[in-house]
C-alpha cells in the first residue's frame, strides 16, 4: 500500500518484528476482520552488517566485544536473529490479516561501527543512542513516507522502556508531521508519565474473537516468547491481563489503550486531502 490516497487504511510502524502484534495486535485483528486495510511497517529487521558472521556461526567464536564473536556476555545478541524473527513476523501478520513491509534497517544489537558493536551490552540499548545512530530518524522517516499517504491513519510507538530502536522510530514518526498519529504502548515495557506527556488516552473495545486471533498470532513469535517469557503460555496470560486492565478502566470486558495529542487536528493530508480513518 503506497498509493497516493491511503483513505480508510491503517499503517502501524513497528520497531522490530513482534512489537506491533504484541502491542496492539487485538486492534490489528479487529480492523482486518472488518475489511479495513492494515499495513505493518517493520523498521529494524535487516540481517547483520556486512562482514559480520551469522549469529549461529558466531555463537562459538571468541572476542565477545567484536562483530565476529558472540560468546559469553555477547550471547544476548542471539535474540535478534533476523532470519528467525522475519519468518515469525510474516507468519504472525498473515494470521492477523495484515500486510507487511520491511524497511530493512539493522537492529541495535547488531549495528556496528569500525567492526565493533555500537552497544556493548543489553542494558546499553536502553540508554543514549550511539553517535552513529543520529542519522537514523531522518533516514527512517524518508523510508516511511511512501507507506504513509494522505488519509492513512498512522500508528507509532510511545517508546516506553526507552529501547534505543523504539526511541529512534518514535522520533522518525514524529518527523512525518502527522498530528493525528495514534501512539501505542510498547509491550512489554512499563509506561511512564513522560512517555505520553501532552497526550490523552482513549480505548478501543476488543471482542473475544479479536482476542483469539490476536493471541494465536502473538504466539507465532516463539523465539521471543521463549527468551522473554519462558514460553507462549506466560506471554498469553500477560497479554490478556493487559487488555483486561484496560477494559476495566473503560468499563469494557477487553480493550486496548492508545494515546493522541491533546490538541487534536486533522491529518497532514494537504489541501482537500482525505481525512484519516477513525481508530475503531
Amino acid at each position: 500500500m503506497n498509493a497516493a490516497d491511503g483513505s480508510g487504511t491503517h499503517v502501524v510502524v513497528s520497531p522490530h518484528p513482534d512489537d506491533a502484534v504484541w502491542s496492539l495486535g487485538g486492534r490489528l485483528a479487529r480492523w482486518a476482520s472488518r475489511g479495513t486495510p492494515v499495513t505493518v511497517v517493520t523498521v529494524f529487521d535487516a540481517p547483520a552488517a556486512a562482514g559480520a558472521e551469522s549469529l549461529g556461526d558466531a555463537a562459538d567464536a571468541g572476542d565477545s566485544g567484536t562483530a565476529d564473536g558472540l560468546d559469553g556476555p555477547d550471547r544476548w545478541r542471539s535474540i535478534a536473529e533476523p532470519a528467525v524473527r522475519g519468518r515469525e513476523d510474516r507468519a504472525a501478520l498473515d494470521a492477523l490479516g495484515a500486510a507487511h513491509v520491511s524497511l530493512g534497517f539493522t537492529d541495535a544489537a547488531l549495528r556496528t561501527s569500525d567492526g565493533r558493536y555500537r552497544y556493548s551490552s543489553a542494558p546499553r540499548v536502553r540508554g543514549h543512542h550511539h553517535p552513529d545512530d543520529a542519522v537514523l530518524p531522518g533516514a527512517i522517516r524518508d523510508a516511511l513516507r511512501p507507506w504513509c499517504p494522505p488519509g492513512a491513519r498512522v500508528h507509532g510507538p510511545l517508546a516506553a522502556g526507552r529501547h534505543v530502536d523504539h526511541v529512534l522510530v518514535r522520533e522518525a514518526v514524529e518527523r512525518l508531521g502527522r498530528p493525528d498519529t495514534a501512539w501505542y504502548e510498547d509491550f512489554p515495557y512499563p509506561l511512564r508519565r513522560r512517555d505520553h506527556d501532552g497526550m490523552t488516552a482513549d480505548c478501543e473495545p476488543l471482542t473475544a474473537a479479536d482476542l483469539d486471533t490476536w493471541l494465536a498470532g502473538a504466539a507465532l513469535y516463539a523465539s521471543q516468547a521463549q527468551a522473554l517469557f519462558g514460553g507462549t503460555d506466560v506471554l498469553r496470560e500477560t497479554l490478556l491481563a493487559r487488555v483486561r486492565a484496560h477494559g476495566t478502566t473503560a468499563e469494557l470486558p477487553y480493550a486496548d489503550r492508545y494515546w493522541l495529542r491533546s490538541a487534536r487536528v486533522t491529518a497532514d493530508a494537504g489541501p482537500g486531502g482525505p481525512p484519516p480513518p477513525p481508530i475503531g
